[in-house]
This record gives structure tokens, C-alpha cells and sequence, in this order.
């Protein structure tokens, strides 16, 4: 059985995710958890595609999204 929802994963342990810059054409990295950022380059803003995940279906999300944020504050 599972200790979470293997959903959550991406979530709960973020990687970075290489991203061309639309403006400058270079490789940023955003995170898992984020949608978009401002380029480190030049300033620009890129987002990525948003993928779809359990968040966006299951029933037990905003439990879900809770628990990690409270665990993401716990571990500060």
C-alpha cells in the first residue's frame, strides 16, 4: 500500500524541468510546481504546458494539496 498518493509525487518532490526561453532563446529550468517564471536572462517570461494530474480529477485534492503544503512548512 501506499504512505500517498502516487498522484502526488510531482508535487511533493519537485525537479526541475528544462525550458527554452521564447524571448532569448536560452535554457531556464522551472520546477515541477510551477507554471511559469521570469527568464534569468532577460527577463522574459516563459511558462511550461500544464500537464494534467490527479489534482485536476480526484476528489480528495484539496485534503491532498493541504497535507503537502503543511508537510513542505513542517520541514522549515
Amino acid at each position: 500500500m501506499f504512505s500517498h498518493c502516487p498522484g502526488a509525487r510531482t508535487f511533493m518532490e519537485p525537479i526541475p524541468e528544462p525550458i527554452i526561453c521564447p524571448h532569448c532563446g536560452r535554457e531556464v529550468e522551472i520546477f515541477t510546481t510551477e507554471q511559469s517564471m521570469k527568464c534569468y536572462y532577460c527577463g522574459g517570461l516563459v511558462t511550461r504546458e500544464k500537464l494534467p494530474s490527479c489534482f485536476d480529477w480526484c476528489r480528495f485534492a484539496d485534503i491532498c494539496k493541504a497535507e503537502i503544503e503543511a508537510s513542505r512548512r513542517k520541514k522549515k
